[in-house]
């Protein structure tokens, strides 16, 4: 009889090597579709540091025609030319990208930086971040939970969300990185609130650097420390008293975090010539215009539309204060703040996505509510339990199905409306006047008003 301790273990195996296997049959990586579109930004770093050794990008002038669209960088104040994005995506991929660069090297592939091996590199650390995030999220998740009801939520995360498709189908994109750090910052964060040591606050203060290095709004992520075990008026001044007696280990970890950041912030000065710049132009926060509603449940890219497990989640928060009490007030004003900030984006849609990409980073700390639901789901009757698994199971069911209706762009990337949802739900064909079904954005309107 296969005890029940390596169930999440297996669940893991299984997981990677399934989505591995699905990203195969894909395959973007053959036709290099991988490094194309944002993650040409996240990317740009890598060649341009170890290959053309000019992070001021002046050899694109020399490059030939078929590198057209391959680098986008836009011209600072001073002339230069500085690339869209932060270098955290860049700074993960660096041993992934050497081996690659290195095959290349002695292979029939040109060396590059855009060729074959350098696709298949990404793929393969989308893959493998995606398992570290897993294997920390084992870790946390069995401190509260039985190891049935980890390797469900560990199943729902990657079949039932669009994790799997940012994992394996655009790994190039940050929100599986993102996903894998906070899965580790979350583990740190329990560990340093049962002891707060030097090791314990420099790890956290490194996964800040990162975190931040890789989406810079993301540095809310903080709050979940800052907050863990705070219950009350009680619990706060005792919170208080933890953060004095450690001021020390907290001011390293914020000084870790700096460092880390550093890196970006001497890649600003040097090109552009300023500390901290600002590299999105005329795009933007309307924080008195948030499109939470749309953001939540539009059919254009509403996060609950699209990802409908994640309700479970939310309900989980009935049970999460009861079973982690610790863990109830900071996962859920990080999520309100969360919410909040991602979709006062100027694009609260985010461009051309499956479902709301931009909620994939946050499934670390949403899988602790869901654990919680599912775990009281566990001491129902069998009939209710049962019933319970038919739901999620048709809820991965339809999640994979879309993930191949948006692939083949049945699904559109940004102009979905009820009646286009309706018009294709679980069909694998075009309807009659589909395109008249479409409600393309205003993308000009949206930058200029934030409505």
């Amino acid at each position: 009889m296969i005890k029940t301790t390596i169930y999440p273990k297996i669940s893991i195996f299984l997981i990677v090597i399934v989505a591995g296997w699905y990203g195969i049959q894909v395959a973007k990586w053959r036709t290099n579709e991988i490094i194309n579109h944002d993650v040409v930004s996240y990317y740009a770093y890598l060649p341009a540091a170890f290959i053309y050794h000019d992070l001021s990008f002046e050899f694109k002038s020399g490059l030939p025609d078929d590198f057209e669209g391959r680098i986008w960088t836009h011209s600072a104040k001073n002339g230069n030319q500085v690339l869209k994005m932060t270098m955290g995506n860049s700074l993960l991929w660096t041993p992934f990208f050497l081996a690659a660069h290195g095959y290349a090297h002695v292979s029939e592939y040109q060396s590059d930086g855009y060729s074959l091996p350098y696709s298949i590199a990404i793929f393969i650390a989308g893959l493998f971040y995606l398992a570290i995030g897993l294997i920390f999220l084992n870790k946390t998740l069995k401190n509260y939970f039985n190891d049935l009801t980890i390797a469900l939520v560990l199943i729902l995360l990657v079949f039932g969300t669009n994790l799997l498709h940012y994992a394996v189908i655009e790994p190039g994109m940050s929100h599986v990185y993102s996903f894998c750090l906070f899965n580790v910052f979350l583990f740190i964060t329990i560990k340093w609130n049962r002891n707060p040591s030097w090791s314990n606050s420099l790890k956290l203060g490194l996964l800040t650097g990162l975190i931040i290095l890789v989406r810079p709004s993301n540095i809310i992520v903080v709050l979940v420390p800052l907050l863990w075990g705070v219950a009350g008026v009680k619990s706060f001044k005792a919170k208080l008293q933890i953060f004095f007696k450690n001021r020390y280990r907290i001011i390293s970890a914020v000084f870790v975090a700096l460092i880390v950041f550093c890196l970006q912030i001497i890649y600003w000065k040097s090109v552009t010539g300023d500390l901290f710049y600002y590299s999105y132009g005329d795009e933007g926060f309307f924080f008195l215009h948030p499109h939470v509603i749309d953001g939540l449940f539009s059919y254009r890219k509403g996060w609950l539309i699209y990802t409908p497990v994640m309700l479970f989640a939310l309900f989980g928060f009935r049970y999460l204060r009861k079973q982690i009490p610790d863990s109830f007030w900071p996962v859920l004003i990080f999520l309100i703040i969360n919410i909040y900030l991602v979709f006062s984006w100027w694009c609260w849609w985010y461009g051309g996505s499956f479902g709301s990409r931009i909620m994939v980073d946050s499934y670390a700390f949403l899988s602790l509510p869901l654990a919680a639901v599912i775990q009281k789901i566990s001491e129902k009757r069998r009939i209710m339990r049962s019933i319970f698994i038919i739901i999620f199971g048709t809820l991965v069911w339809v999640n994979l199905f879309q993930m191949r209706q948006y692939r083949t762009s049945l699904l559109h990337w940004d102009s979905m409306s009820r009646k286009a949802y309706w018009g294709i739900f679980l069909k694998s064909y075009f309807p009659e006047k589909y395109q008249e079904m479409l409600d393309p954005p205003d993308y000009e309107e949206a930058r200029g008003r934030g409505k």
